[in-house]
This record gives structure tokens, C-alpha cells and sequence, in this order.
């Protein structure tokens, strides 16, 4: 079954193979089991494969497929099987929390929560987050990408808050940059993390709630990398 293992794309491409997700409830080097259809020359026969983590590449995130602005949480359960899909109160686009969806609640590589606009009838994504440990990418960011690659990925410097509080090193303007526009109706969110290496003066240069541009020598002088990033719905 090699030949099948090496056929699995990202999730991203998984819709087009037809595949059905089972099994996704415990830790495993596995993101599940997945049925293929296969071909010899005695004909079609179905083939069960695994679908391996995330432990190399990351999982590619997009507005489409499952994660389309039309999904919801019943479509997830069908696309990642019931055992994959709990409940618990997630963080909502205002900072509040709200009962909302969590995709591998025990996986923190895998992990997805997923806040609802109809918190009763858990439909319309309002907003999807990643762990600070996440396998998921999304448009080329991950988790330890670095200032310099992010602007490579944006096309160009964004704009960034201040570190220090709960917004601290928040991107905060994209500047008309390949990031704000996303494939699907979806706006990324990316927060740095300063350098564990970088000096106490240094980090007081970029300290508060003014706004600096990823270009400026003090921000580039304290390395941040993505330590974490969300993407939001816009309606």
C-alpha cells in the first residue's frame, strides 16, 4: 500500500480524491484512515489507506472545501468523522469566548477551534485558530516563520502593534499585501513572538501600543517569528 500512502496530498487537495475520514479521536503518527478507489487490471476495488499527520510538511488551510465560509459543523463531522468534532467555548473575533467547535481537541499539532456566528445552530464560521504548536499553515505562514518570510509571503512590509498586552506584535495592516487577500472570503491574523535572545533594550524599543512598520530596524533587530496566527470570515 505504499503507492497509495505517497498518493495523499493536503488536506486541501483530499476533496478530490474522494476521500472519507474515519477514526481521527486519539493521538496517533496518523491523521486517520481514508477509502480510495483504485484500479488494476481486474477492475475497481476500494482501498483503505492511512492519511499520516503533520509531523513534516504542515496541513495547508483554505477557505474551501471543508473550511468554505458555507460550512458547518455538521458538514465537519462528515468530513472528519464524528469522534474528530467536540464542543467547548472558543475564542470569538471580539476576544470573547463562546460555545463553538474544536476539530482533534487532544491533538495539539492538529487542533482547530472554530467560532460560529449561530452559536445554536453552529453554522457560519466567524473565526478559525490554531495552537502555538500547530502543523496547520496557512498562505505560507506557519508557526516560526520568520519577519522576513512573512513579508516574502505578503509581498511587501506590513504594519505590526507593539509588544507587551494581549495585542502585542498583532498585525495590524497588511498595506494592501498578497496576505489580505486571501482565496475565499478570509482575512489572516498573525501574532510575533520576540526572540528569546533578544536584549531587554531592545525589546523596551518596540514596547507599547504604538504601530511600527516591519521594516523598521528596531523591530527587525528583536528576530520575531509567527507564534501564532488565525484567519477570520469577512461579512
Amino acid at each position: 500500500m505504499a503507492k497509495d500512502q505517497r498518493k495523499w496530498p493536503l488536506w486541501a487537495a483530499g476533496a478530490a480524491l474522494a476521500v472519507l475520514l474515519v477514526g481521527c479521536g486519539t493521538p496517533s503518527s496518523n491523521w486517520g484512515t481514508g477509502v480510495v478507489t483504485e484500479a488494476d487490471p481486474w477492475g475497481a476495488y476500494e482501498a483503505v489507506v492511512p492519511i499520516p499527520a503533520p509531523d513534516a510538511p504542515p496541513r495547508v488551510f483554505q477557505c474551501t472545501g471543508p473550511w468554505a465560509p458555507t460550512t458547518t459543523e455538521v458538514n465537519l463531522i462528515a468530513d472528519f468523522g464524528q469522534q474528530a468534532i467536540s464542543r467547548a467555548d472558543v475564542m470569538q473575533p471580539d476576544g470573547s469566548m463562546a460555545p463553538g467547535s474544536v476539530l482533534l481537541a487532544g491533538e495539539p499539532k492538529l487542533r482547530v477551534d472554530i467560532a460560529w456566528a449561530d452559536a445554536l445552530g453552529y453554522t457560519i464560521p466567524t473565526r478559525v485558530a490554531f495552537t502555538d504548536e500547530t502543523r496547520w499553515g496557512v498562505a505560507g505562514i506557519t508557526i516560526g516563520t520568520s519577519l522576513a518570510d512573512v513579508e516574502k509571503a505578503n509581498g511587501g512590509p506590513f504594519r505590526l502593534v507593539g509588544f507587551g498586552g494581549t495585542n502585542g506584535g498583532v498585525v495590524a495592516d497588511w498595506r494592501g499585501g498578497r496576505l489580505a487577500n486571501m482565496t475565499g472570503p478570509c482575512r489572516l491574523g498573525v501574532q510575533f513572538a520576540i526572540s528569546a535572545l533578544a536584549s531587554d533594550s531592545a525589546q523596551a524599543k518596540v514596547s507599547g501600543p504604538k504601530v511600527y512598520n516591519s521594516s523598521d530596524p528596531a523591530i527587525r533587530a528583536i528576530n520575531p517569528t509567527v507564534g501564532q496566527f488565525w484567519v477570520r470570515y469577512k461579512w
